[in-house]
């Protein structure tokens, strides 16, 4: 029987003649509320690099599919969003597409939003422009947890390194458009020397039990006596790296959209009802952005 092979080939993508985005050197990724799209993405034991692959993956094809070639052909800047995006917020009334929701109409005191940022990059005007991102795509006006991670760097890290994004984080703090912030894996003494350092203390150190497979002792006693939060976490070292990012891209679009791009930020957010656990809407931000040599 062809029924296979046809089902094969109608797999595969045609073979794209022309670039959608030559000129682009920023590209973002907005999955919109993930949960709409739970049952037919989510796989089991499947990871966050995974997901967001599938999710890159979706955006690309409803691109190809739904999108005029000539669009993006002087676009510096490329933002592909999930369709159901275009007439939702990710949780500003609490009523998200494609989520079942109480009668009851929640308000955004009744919501609470955690972001996590995944920083594959130290410069400071990376970290502003993925959480003025976050802010205007979500059309909110604070976020009540901010994450930061910057797993690529690992012991190595600096406070000399990482003063300027925390710094930038406090800034967003005295606007009171991030109330409370963390850090992710700090050990000993960086996690003491940020404190010593911060205007704004980290409430939280989230880590890696993966990599450390038991938390110091002394660390532990640090946290206690100074009132922050150890948390645990399981996400990877690279949620994305540059030949994945590239891959993606590569199997659906022309090679040259999918050339030298660098994930700059990797952004999984949550909205969950306060006090009640019931998670309202995720999703996720990738951002990344590439050095072009034009040719005459």
């Amino acid at each position: 029987m062809s029924t296979e092979p046809q089902d094969d080939n109608q797999s595969k993508p045609e073979p794209v003649l022309k670039p959608f985005f030559p000129k682009a050197t920023e590209i973002l990724f907005y999955t919109g509320n993930t949960l709409a799209l739970f049952e037919l993405v989510k796989k089991a034991n499947s990871s966050i690099t995974d997901e967001v692959i599938e999710y890159m993956s979706l955006m690309l094809q409803a691109m190809i599919k739904n999108t005029d070639v000539k669009k993006y052909q002087e676009e510096n800047y490329v933002k592909l969003a999930s369709v159901q995006d275009d007439n939702n917020s990710a949780a500003n009334n609490g009523t998200t597409a494609g989520v079942p929701i109480d009668q009851e109409q929640l308000t955004r005191e009744d919501l609470k939003i955690s972001v996590k940022v995944f920083l594959r990059s130290l410069a400071p005007e990376v970290l502003t422009h993925t959480i003025n991102t976050v802010l205007n795509e979500l059309k909110e006006n604070y976020l009540e947890s901010f994450m930061i991670s910057l797993p690529n760097y690992g012991s190595q890290l600096t406070l000399q390194e990482f003063m300027p994004l925390w710094n930038i984080i406090e800034d967003f703090i005295d606007k009171q458009k991030i109330l409370s912030a963390g850090v992710c894996d700090f050990m000993l003494p960086l996690l003491s020397d940020l404190y010593d350092r911060a205007k704004h203390k980290p409430y939280a150190n989230q880590i890696n039990l993966g990599v450390c497979c038991s938390i110091p002792e002394e660390l532990n006693k640090y946290v206690k006596e100074n009132n922050i939060q150890l948390l645990t976490h399981s996400d990877p070292i690279d949620v994305i790296n540059e030949s994945d990012f590239q891959q993606t891209i590569r199997e659906y679009c022309h090679e040259y959209d999918a050339l030298n791009w660098k994930p700059c930020s990797i952004v999984r957010y949550t909205s969950v009802i306060a006090n009640r656990g019931i998670i309202k809407s995720k999703g996720f931000f990738i951002y990344a952005k590439r050095e072009l040599r034009m040719t005459e």
